[in-house]
């Protein structure tokens, strides 16, 4: 039971990181125009993982892939799941409190058109570019977290989980949990935030297999 407790409170210290990342973003492109706004808002968005990494808070999709480096006990899976609903509580609320302070203003507006973005299921081709785009975030979360454990706070630990943040962030790749904040700060309530929910989680977790098959490979040299 501590355990999960201790899962539950750090993953909502992630969460909140995460959502200053995406609050970041949203800043950095409202204020910036064309893609230089964006390319600052990617890198910025990085210093919610950055935080995450450094002071040990539990984000579910930097520690899914765990379960397919070694076999798990139960109380692993117990901790995922706390962790998540610790994440998505804070990102999601985090929005909502950016929502009722910047309502009515260029920002809501910013983070309104991020949301929307996320909510295109109008064929399914949207359902599978969902699906591959948090594929790709999943893989790109797990490679940059993975880089900066086995290079803490060393400068190339550092540069890779900003790059690998970058990437998926400017590329708009799909993260469950970043997805939340976005959601509360457009004041966003559709139906359609429990298919994207669904659909990121899923490929978030798939995306990390490849990963987990490179770092195996990578340690075998």
């Amino acid at each position: 039971m501590k355990n999960l407790l201790t899962s539950l409170y750090k993953g909502l210290f992630a969460g909140f990181a995460i959502g200053l990342g995406g609050f970041l973003f949203v800043l950095s492109t409202c204020f910036i125009e064309g893609e230089i706004g964006k390319i600052i808002g990617s890198i910025l968005f990085s210093v919610g993982l950055f935080t995450v990494c450094t002071f040990g808070f539990h984000l579910f999709t930097g520690r899914v892939g765990q379960v397919f480096e070694e076999k798990k006990n139960k109380e692993f899976y117990f901790s995922l799941l706390s962790m998540f609903l610790g994440n998505i509580i804070a990102a999601f609320s985090l929005g909502l409190l950016c929502y009722l302070i910047f309502k009515n203003t260029p920002l809501y507006d910013r983070a309104l058109a991020v949301a929307n973005s996320r909510l295109n299921f109008d064929s399914y081709q949207n359902y599978i570019s969902c699906f591959i785009k948090s594929l790709l975030c999943g893989l790109c979360v797990y490679l940059a977290v993975k880089s900066f454990n086995l290079n803490r706070l060393k400068l190339v630990g550092i540069l890779l989980l900003v790059f690998f943040v970058f990437v998926f962030v400017y590329c708009g790749f799909e993260h469950c949990i970043a997805n939340m904040f976005y959601f509360g700060f457009g004041a966003n309530f559709t139906f359609f935030i429990l298919v994207d929910m669904i659909l990121c989680v899923l490929g978030n977790i798939v995306g990390t297999i490849p990963g987990v098959i490179l770092f195996k490979l990578f340690n075998r040299n």
